[in-house]
């Protein structure tokens, strides 16, 4: 609908609207506010009705703006999140460091078995509140270069090789070996230490949430007749519900959260992946069958010189 010649009332359906122009044409006062409009998802609408000073023999003029804040408040909405969930991951370590301390310092003063087995939990919770720092920091760096495109040739098959020999003792440890399927040359545009870490995020995760005796199986190939580089990470763990595979690459979303913080994890590790791959205008799919295991696929455009 054409709104020229319309009504507000025919435009908008909204009463604190149409209140706000009938204030300002009888108070002759500029009025500002916020309103929901629209089914869902609704959209956040910034509205300034201002009064002019010209008049007719209809009544008063005035001009209304409207603004649209959606993002903005989704913005600060994700902020405020990101802001209660770190607390919420670091307040269980530090209240964890305060009362073995204050043990220390009082019922366990001088008992040095007590002290050795304290020392070693507060030891564990340090390195844990570490490890979300690190990926705090690895985070907000990655954020604050999304626009740069990476210009560097990466050899994905030897990054891949890397990656899993370095895991390799790990896997070992777990009773588990890793398959490696790659077929080279695979160069793409990249960050050799971002896709390192995007890499080694997703086999270590294919370690941890596996089953014992399993074989975590890494592909990687060229597709689209060389312009992309598919790299496939697939386990045979537990699988994973559907319900949360949408949702597993935001921060400090967990399946387990449990299970994840008892084996080590911050809850940012496939957040982090996410950012990467999305600077390095690539793409992550998530297809998994409970009880059959998983497969993480990250395609990264080819390095074309």
């Amino acid at each position: 609908m054409d709104p020229v010649s319309q009504t507000v009332d025919d435009v908008f359906s909204n009463d604190l609207l149409y209140d706000a122009v009938e204030a300002c044409n009888t108070e002759g006062e500029e009025f500002r506010f916020e309103f929901e409009w629209g089914q869902r998802p609704t959209l956040s609408i910034l509205a300034t009705v201002t009064p002019m000073q010209q008049t007719s023999a209809q009544g008063g003029r005035m001009i209304m703006t409207l603004q649209d804040l959606t993002t903005q408040r989704q913005t600060e909405q994700v902020r405020a999140d990101f802001v209660a969930n770190v607390s919420h991951e670091l307040r269980t370590p530090l209240s964890t460091l305060v009362g073995f301390i204050e043990t220390l310092q009082g019922p366990a003063r001088g008992d040095a078995e007590a002290a050795v087995k304290f020392l070693g939990i507060m030891a564990d919770q340090a390195a844990r509140m570490s490890r979300l720092v690190e990926d705090l920091l690895s985070l907000s760096s990655i954020e604050m270069n999304a626009s740069i495109l990476p210009s560097g040739a990466v050899d994905m098959a030897r990054l891949l090789l890397t990656v899993s020999e370095s895991l390799s003792n790990r896997a070992e440890r777990a009773d588990q070996s890793i398959d490696q399927e790659i077929h080279g040359p695979l160069l793409v545009r990249g960050d050799s230490d971002e896709l390192t870490q995007v890499f080694w995020n997703l086999i270590e995760n294919a370690i941890k949430y596996g089953r014992t005796g399993q074989t975590v199986n890494l592909r990687a190939s060229a597709i689209s007749e060389g312009s992309e580089i598919r790299v496939d990470v697939i386990d045979e763990g537990e699988g994973i519900d559907a319900q949360h595979l949408s949702r597993l690459t935001e921060r400090f979303y967990r399946v387990d959260k449990g299970r994840s913080r008892e084996m080590g994890g911050t809850g940012l590790g496939l957040a982090i992946v996410k950012h990467i791959v999305a600077r390095h205008r690539g793409r992550m799919s998530i297809a998994s069958v409970p009880d059959q295991g998983s497969t993480f696929s990250v395609v990264l455009p080819a390095f074309r010189g």
